[in-house]
């Protein structure tokens, strides 16, 4: 494969296919063929699948090159969607993305404070919910949430928050809770690896190496090695962390002043 959905690995073939549809806009099947490496009855059969799903549809033909035109695929974005959400100890972001990546709807709230975890668990199931019902999406087309926060993220089994502002969450398993709480699927990761994620799931980030300098509650990086996050030994390569900037700044929780 080549391009921002060639870099990526995928789960399935028809994982596979259907990012690459996703990137090209619009794509024949004989176009799968040369971006994903694989057969022409693979191909076939995945989107025959894609099709019976409702998650891809033919839109027209290619112009003819002197045979028979060949036949379009694209995306079917209304066909599913998922949450997305950013928490942070200030404030609380949600958006509602559809098959595509555009965002639907969108919401902000109180962030993480000192609140009990799992007060704050059920807080975001509760508004997660109501962003899904005002954009009148039914449940069922929602395939999961993601959420991510500023880092240190522990990524091992029961993912926790590590970030100082919210220390309090250390012992939390906040990706189970939450999947509990919502019951959908989650996946939890570090803003700052989504955001590299972001641009390179756009095209704005080539295959190579790349690096997104994301400035929020601290400062840390996402780094990208052919489309794949890099997270190190630690698991929080590029991790900067909460740095004071100014000594005459306005007084932070930490003690300091300035901080970033």
């Amino acid at each position: 494969m080549s391009g921002p959905a060639g870099a990526m690995p995928h789960a399935s073939s028809r994982a596979a296919v259907l990012d690459v549809i996703r990137a090209a806009g619009t794509i024949s099947r004989v176009g799968l063929v040369g971006a994903t490496g694989f057969t022409g009855a693979t191909i076939s059969t995945v989107v025959r699948r894609l099709i019976d799903d409702g998650l891809v549809v033919e839109s027209g033909h290619a112009e003819s090159t002197g045979g028979k035109r060949r036949v379009l695929l694209q995306l079917n974005r209304s066909a599913r969607y998922a949450v997305g959400v950013h928490l942070d100890h200030d404030g609380i972001t949600y958006v509602l993305t559809d098959l595509g990546g555009s965002v639907v709807a969108r919401m902000s709230r109180a962030g993480v404070g000192v609140e009990d975890p799992r007060s704050v668990v059920e807080r975001m199931a509760g508004e997660s919910a109501a962003l899904i019902e005002g954009a009148g999406i039914e449940r069922e087309r929602v395939l999961g949430l993601g959420l991510v926060a500023p880092g240190p993220l522990n990524q091992g089994p029961g993912s926790r928050l590590m970030q100082p502002a919210i220390r309090h969450w250390g012992d939390f398993p906040l990706g189970a809770g939450l999947q509990e709480a919502t019951g959908l699927p989650v996946v939890l990761d570090n803003d700052a690896t989504a955001a590299a994620l972001g641009e390179h799931w756009s095209g704005q980030a080539g295959g190579g190496a790349f690096a997104a300098l994301y400035m929020g509650t601290g400062i840390g990086a996402g780094l990208l090695l052919g489309g794949i996050p890099y997270r190190g030994p630690s698991g929080n390569a590029g991790e900067i962390g909460h740095i004071p900037l100014a000594a005459d700044g306005p007084q932070c929780w930490c003690g300091a002043r300035g901080c970033t």
